[in-house]
């Protein structure tokens, strides 16, 4: 709330506001949105450099929406506040593990390792909406698509964290 007085006050023409409590206003106007500022420029510049990421993510996010709600309905097990709830959650929970994971990139950032590191961050968290909407749409076609073995090779990655049998399915 001091923020916007201050902004009021900073821009405020009717009456007569000396120049020093129009500094004062203005100091305080810096000082509590510079913060903001920063961490606004920051996401926006981390969205722009990984706009292909956020685009997938975004769409990952979405069809596992339309899918579970197609599988539930099936079911006769829709419920509105539970599907909004559940996928709040599952954005809450991409959105923590991403950031904490992120930041072990940090002292990586400038190698190859950190390079790999980001790569395989970045698909590990595609694979979390993906798998559930693909294990939906697996038991919505009654097991003729996705082939049995990519529903098997996503158990495995959830288990031990193995992507070999999505590239070795002989």
């Amino acid at each position: 709330m001091l923020f916007l007085t201050s902004l009021v006050l900073l821009y405020h023409t009717d009456t007569s506001i000396a120049l020093r409590d129009r500094l004062y206003y203005l100091g305080q106007v810096l000082l509590h949105s510079t913060p903001f500022m920063l961490l606004c420029s920051y996401l926006l510049s981390w969205r722009q450099a990984h706009q292909a990421f956020v685009m997938a993510l975004g769409g990952a996010l979405l069809l596992n929406i339309l899918i579970g709600a197609a599988y539930h309905l099936r079911y006769h097990s829709f419920s509105l506040r539970a599907l909004l709830l559940k996928n709040a959650q599952m954005l809450s929970v991409i959105a923590a593990v991403y950031i904490l994971l992120a930041l072990l990139e940090v002292p990586l950032s400038q190698t190859t390792t950190g390079e790999v590191f980001e790569n395989t961050l970045q698909l590990m968290t595609l694979l979390y909406p993906v798998s559930k909407a693909i294990k939906n749409i697996f038991v919505l076609t009654h097991g003729k698509y996705p082939p049995a073995w990519v529903i098997k090779a996503l158990y495995n990655y959830e288990r031990e964290g193995k992507l070999k049998e999505f590239f070795n399915n002989d």
